[in-house]
Formats: structure tokens, sequence, C-alpha cells
């Protein structure tokens, strides 16, 4: 398959080519439409889905400190790490 691409978007790939992380542009292009194809697939909310579930947690009670759950998270982690070594 041979694309035309603009030269804005020819920029971006050579860039990321040249910054190391790609070894080639055929590997930006696939790195990209694997981006794509993940961030459809995860977006994939039917019409007015995303909204109501963002109301549903917002009435679902007082919101929780994320650092708090995680702090609580490592605590049981090394409890059952201690258990079990």
């Amino acid at each position: 398959m041979n694309l035309s691409l603009p030269a804005h978007i020819q920029k971006l790939i050579e860039e990321r080519v040249r910054s190391g992380r790609y070894s080639t542009p055929e590997d930006v292009v696939v790195a990209a439409i694997a981006s794509l194809d993940l961030q459809e697939s995860s977006a994939d909310f039917e019409s007015g889905e995303l909204e109501r579930l963002l109301d549903e947690g917002e009435q679902s009670g007082k919101p929780i400190d994320a650092d708090d759950v995680f702090r609580e998270v490592r605590a049981l982690r090394e409890r059952h790490q201690t258990r079990a070594g």
C-alpha cells in the first residue's frame, strides 16, 4: 500500500524516527494505528451513555481520595506478602 501524506504529517513521522523512539516511518504508522484502534475501542459509548455513567458516579456517594485508596491497597498487599512469605 502506498499513501500520499500531507507534508506536515510526513514531518511528524520523520521527527519521531529521528528521536530514536521508532526505527522506521512504518513503525510510526503502525504505532499510530494501534493507538487509534485502542482509542476507538475504549470510547465505544452509546449516545448519552457516558453522560449517564458520569451522573451515576456523581450520585453514588462521597468521593474517595485516590491517595487514600492507593495507601490502603499497598498496606493490604504488604500484609498479604508478609503472611505468604
